[in-house]
């Protein structure tokens, strides 16, 4: 999908700007303009416009130009940088969610700890 194109659909159907982004269920990190060989050759859909439902007729993989990339960081990954993180739950996704992070959370702190004493092992 072209910037222009994405541009056009985000503010049909967020005419205000105001609702989050995010890539399956996953907040936006970055955004930036990288060679089109950086970490690996760019793919492109090739779409039958006309078709309104599923209309991929091709594709085309190419290390030529430039691609706008946009990475997501997860919370999973978040608190793999940081297993102090604050996180916000409303009731339904502290029900549901809470307890998987919490474990999480819990792995990451002992994988730091096992870093540590490696560590110290080998002064």
């Amino acid at each position: 999908m072209k910037t222009k194109k994405l541009i056009e659909k985000l503010q049909e159907l967020d005419p205000e700007g105001e609702m989050d982004c995010c890539v399956g269920n996953t907040d936006i990190f970055t955004i930036g303009i990288e060679p089109s060989y950086y970490d690996g050759c760019k793919q492109i859909l090739i779409r039958d416009e006309d078709n309104p439902y599923y209309n991929v007729i091709g594709a085309k993989i190419t290390s030529k130009g430039y691609k706008l990339c946009i990475d997501f960081l997860s919370v999973k990954d978040a608190l793999w940088e940081n297993s102090e993180l604050p996180i916000e739950y409303d009731d339904y996704t502290e029900r549901y969610y809470k307890e998987n992070y919490d474990k999480i959370r819990e792995e990451v702190r002992e994988f730091e700890k096992e870093l540590e004493n490696d560590r110290h092992k080998n002064i």
